[in-house]
């Protein structure tokens, strides 16, 4: 095959001016494509882009949390993703809870425990991701934790992290300051 650059490669694919195409690497390439063939584009490049946790694999830390969530979080919303685990803390399922606006998801603890009842989980991990790449959490991502630790306490299902996703990534665990 030729040599041809990404931007030339995506634009033939897409059949897309190549003037429409912003960015250097094929990752700030592909976000910068919005109509809807590109979002299968764009998953393409996720899926291949990042080694994928699958049903019965564990996360040992929270860098692979973030590592396995990254790409497919970079979004211009805030989205809120429930992994749900089994007794051994291994992978049953993920579920992209909410999409919401550029500075806030809405989450409702129903939303998140449904699926984990359903699926008989042990314990979930939450993840969401700051369209602003500042990973600090605000106050209401530390009032949406409180609540979904109270309500899992209740049901028997363990919150073991939340882990926000931004430019890097802020883990409640790591940070000393998951609520019990």
């Amino acid at each position: 095959m030729e040599n041809i650059s990404n931007k030339e490669l995506l634009g033939r694919l897409l059949r897309i001016p190549k003037k429409r195409i912003r960015g250097q690497s094929m990752y700030e390439i592909v976000n910068s494509l919005s109509d809807k063939r590109a979002n299968l584009i764009k998953e393409v490049c996720c899926r291949y882009g990042e080694k994928r946790k699958v049903e019965g694999d564990t996360f040992v830390n929270s860098r692979e949390i973030y590592d396995h969530f990254k790409i497919r979080l970079r979004k211009e919303q805030e989205s809120f993703i429930c992994v749900y685990l089994d007794n051994k803390h291994r992978i049953i399922s993920e579920k992209e809870i909410s999409v919401g606006t550029l500075t806030q998801s809405l989450v409702h603890p129903r939303e998140c425990y449904a699926p984990a009842i359903q699926q008989r989980a042990a314990a979930i991990i939450l993840i969401h991701n700051h369209p602003s790449y500042d990973t600090k959490p605000s106050g209401a991502d530390i009032k949406i934790t409180k609540r979904l630790i109270e309500v899992g306490k209740l049901v028997g299902i363990k919150v073991l992290d939340h882990v926000i996703i931004g430019d890097g990534y802020y883990s409640f665990v790591d940070e000393g300051t998951l609520p019990v």
